[in-house]
């Protein structure tokens, strides 16, 4: 079966010895140092993800306040455009209000100038229609039937005058 050769075996540590040299000499250093690089590659890696993801959420906490800034503006925009809404309306209201009230004076002031001024004008018509029916009188003698037409002749001249106005 197996028997163990002391040459072979001194051959063997002395050939695993050397290419240990080699490898260490020639291999272990650039492997070694592409696997720092590698790891510090990685690492910066996840540096600069950590950053990222870090800014990524402040931006986001950012964006979440401007947003609430927004709509808290937003809503007061809308509230006082709600108020000046309100305030015009109101104007609008009391300048309306004032302006009707002006009209409904002037037009009473109209309506009584017309008044006073249609007086006028009856008791005018009545006074040339009393002194006509008086010259009437005078130049005729009147009987009380006679008076009596002369009267409601007047009365109907009268009405038919101020009747069509």
């Amino acid at each position: 079966m197996f028997e163990p050769e002391p040459g072979l075996m001194i051959w063997t540590i002395i050939s695993f010895f050397v290419l240990l040299f080699v490898l260490k000499k020639f291999a272990y250093r650039p492997i070694l140092s592409l696997m720092e690089q590698r790891e510090r590659g990685i690492r910066e890696a996840i540096e600069e993800s950590q950053r990222t993801r870090a800014a990524a959420e402040e931006i986001l906490s950012q964006y979440k306040r401007q947003l609430e800034e927004g709509r808290g503006e937003a809503h007061k925009i809308i509230e006082e455009s709600r108020m000046v809404g309100e305030k015009v309306k109101r104007e609008i209201l009391a300048k309306t209000s004032e302006e009707s009230k002006l009209l409904v004076k002037k037009a009473q002031e109209e309506i009584e100038r017309e008044k006073r001024q249609v007086l006028i004008e009856l008791q005018e018509r009545i006074a040339d229609l009393s002194l006509e029916i008086a010259s009437k009188v005078i130049q005729n003698s009147l009987k009380p039937n006679d008076h009596m037409k002369l009267i409601e002749a007047s009365l109907a001249k009268v009405k038919e005058e101020y009747g069509k106005g």
